[in-house]
């Protein structure tokens, strides 16, 4: 992995009630979901993670979660579940980030402009167990957000379809 990312902000204050959320996320966080696995994507300075990414001005959420997805890993999504909210500091502000499940129903072929230089699924899945322990992880999935939604993300990844797990 290249680039320092020891500085990368941790997340707190990580819950799981729509209900508290803010009006509007500063990015989206998504685990999207192909064929009873996790798509992870490969940025050339954290490393693998999931795909996600800021809020363009005016964009609502679900529709950052469906461009960066594309954007990211080529993906076209069907069922789009909220299932966390936590916070980190960005450039001094404390920002929320919301969390999303998503099943994948097309890959295509990512822009040329995206940031991502692979695209993969792991075999096992990368569970947070296991993700802590390898270095070309990134550090979004070592934190506790990866850990605490786990439940959520395997749950889906046993049935294979977010609207069967997640209703």
């Amino acid at each position: 992995m290249k680039g320092d990312v020891s500085s990368w902000p941790r997340a707190f204050g990580l819950h799981t009630n729509r209900n508290q959320c803010c009006e509007r996320p500063h990015s989206v966080l998504i685990f999207p979901v192909l064929f009873h696995n996790l798509v992870w994507v490969h940025h050339p300075i954290r490393g693998w993670e999931v795909p996600g990414g800021k809020l363009e001005p005016g964009e609502e959420a679900l529709g950052a979660v469906r461009r960066e997805a594309y954007e990211e890993a080529g993906l076209e999504l069907g069922a789009v579940f909220w299932i966390a909210e936590y916070q980190i500091v960005f450039e001094g502000q404390v920002v929320p980030k919301w969390v999303f499940v998503a099943d994948v129903v097309d890959v295509r072929a990512r822009p040329n402009t995206s940031e991502i230089d692979d695209v993969q699924v792991f075999h096992p899945v990368l569970d947070p167990t296991r993700a802590r322990t390898r270095q070309n992880v990134s550090p979004i999935m070592k934190d506790i957000v990866y850990q605490r939604v786990w439940p959520t993300v395997e749950r889906v990844l046993h049935t294979g379809s977010v609207s069967e797990a997640c209703l």
